[in-house]
């Protein structure tokens, strides 16, 4: 019950992300730049507090998923700088069917039919919570294309992160410290080559304001919470959960970006919700190891 019950914090407050990120102005690079740079030393003070440190086995095996999390956030602000919310969530929403594919060979986690069933019925759902909206569907194909990156390298962080819980017992918060910096370093070369004063011209007011609340509620907080899931749910199982992150995506884009929510959406909405619920009475089925 408690796995089940942190999913729907992560669920919420992964939701709320991509309509605060559309509130930042700032160019991608400053705006990603800016959130690793908050939110890494926040993440050692938390430790240091818990009497811990960032262990050199944790910072090396965190490289590559950090990299790959820190070139997710530009593409995530890129794309949301071309396209609305739902363009992103409809690329993003097809995670679920990715991770069927890869669960069994790198998890040794075998979904059973009912999951592979309700798992693909619900990527339609979320599929139709986020086309349903119809014209207010805006993007250009730069947009598309910035918006399928972000599902590859956020999948890539995903299945690195699920691969080091199932693997070993790592700590959630050492694990994010590790993750942030490295995400952080992600962002020096491209911002030394791209950025110049014009775009750090653009960062300012309320962009610390929604930054901050990317970084800490849905980075910080949020991912923390999902890392220590890993090791209580399976990958793609609870790939199916975080679905619903879209319904609160798309409700809190109607109500910040007046992105208009249809009858489309919401029966739709629905079957995602049905989808969820008959998957979380399934049990889990994995391989004996």
């Amino acid at each position: 019950m408690l796995p089940l019950l942190v999913m729907a914090v992560v669920v919420v407050v992964w939701g709320l992300g991509p309509p605060t990120t559309k509130l930042v102005t700032a160019p991608p690079l400053i705006g990603t730049f800016v959130r690793f740079g908050i939110s890494s030393p926040l993440l050692i003070v938390v430790l240091a507090a818990r009497r811990r440190v960032l262990s050199r086995k944790v910072f090396i095996a965190t490289a590559l998923p950090g990299l790959s999390f820190g070139i997710n956030l530009i593409f995530v602000f890129a794309t949301l700088q071309e396209a609305t919310v739902s363009v992103l969530s409809t690329v993003v929403a097809m995670q679920p069917a990715l991770l069927l594919v890869l669960a069994g060979p790198l998890f040794r986690e075998y979904p059973t039919s009912r999951q592979l069933a309700f798992t693909l019925a619900g990527v339609v759902g979320a599929v139709g919570v986020i086309l349903g909206a119809g014209s207010e569907i805006r993007s250009s194909w730069l947009g598309v294309g910035l918006a399928a990156l972000s599902l590859v390298t956020f999948t890539l962080y995903f299945v690195l992160t699920r691969l080091a819980r199932s693997e070993d017992e790592v700590d959630p918060i050492e694990w994010m410290a590790g993750i942030n910096i490295w995400a952080f370093l992600s962002t020096i070369v491209p911002i030394l080559l791209l950025a110049d004063r014009s775009d750090w011209a653009q960062f300012g007011g309320k962009d610390w304001l929604w930054i901050a609340v990317v970084a800490f509620v849905t980075g910080v907080f949020g991912h923390v919470l999902m890392t220590w899931l890993h090791g209580h749910l399976e990958a793609a199982r609870s790939s199916l959960y975080i679905l619903t992150m879209h319904l609160v995506a798309v409700g809190l884009a109607w109500w910040i970006h007046d992105e208009s929510v249809t009858w489309l959406q919401m029966v739709s909405g629905g079957v995602v919700l049905l989808c969820v619920a008959l998957v979380v009475t399934a049990p889990d089925r994995r391989e004996v190891r």
